[in-house]
């Protein structure tokens, strides 16, 4: 049995409802947080700390009782969601009949300009508020960086092929 990249009935087609499902789980989570935090349903520990009970497992969510880390969390929760939202995107445009075309390559500049500018927003944010960087930030920064660079590569590369693929359309 051969497995199929791209079109119907692919790993494409699979990773476009795994990347969708991923996306609705981060909005779940974060409307959750925002109700949880707009209703006060959250325990305050030693005064400067809060914990919320995460419904359905044993896991909680903590942080510093202020207003940058309830900013820090929804962030990233955004982010998130709009992370895995494009590349669910990118996923479905694979998963078409067509593999080079102007929308796979507006999903690929979109997913390339989210990787590149956020990352960096987050930190200067971050360190704005909180007067620090932490490893983890910039480690996951540069992550996102290579990977909008790399995307970049595929966008440039689908370009190509969809000129190519016109080219070739226009002579037949």
């Amino acid at each position: 049995m051969k497995l199929k990249m791209f079109g119907k009935k692919s790993v494409s087609s699979v990773l476009f409802y795994c990347t969708r499902i991923a996306t609705y789980g981060y909005i779940v989570f974060l409307l959750f947080i925002v109700i949880s935090l707009l209703t006060n349903n959250f325990i305050i520990i030693n005064e400067n700390e809060f914990q919320i009970e995460i419904p359905f497992t044993d896991s909680i969510l903590k942080g510093d009782y202020d207003a940058s880390t309830f900013m820090a969390i929804i962030c990233f929760f955004i982010f998130y969601s709009v992370f895995f939202f494009l590349l669910s995107l990118i996923f479905k445009t694979f998963s078409g009949e067509k593999l080079f075309t102007e929308i796979a390559i507006k999903y690929l500049r979109w997913f390339t300009i989210l990787n590149f500018i956020l990352p960096g927003l987050y930190i200067i944010v971050g360190f704005l508020i909180q007067y620090k960087i932490d490893l983890e930030d910039i480690i996951s920064g540069l992550l996102h960086i290579g990977l909008a660079i790399f995307a970049g590569f595929i966008a440039t590369i689908f370009k190509m092929g969809f000129t190519l693929q016109e080219e070739n359309e226009l002579t037949i």
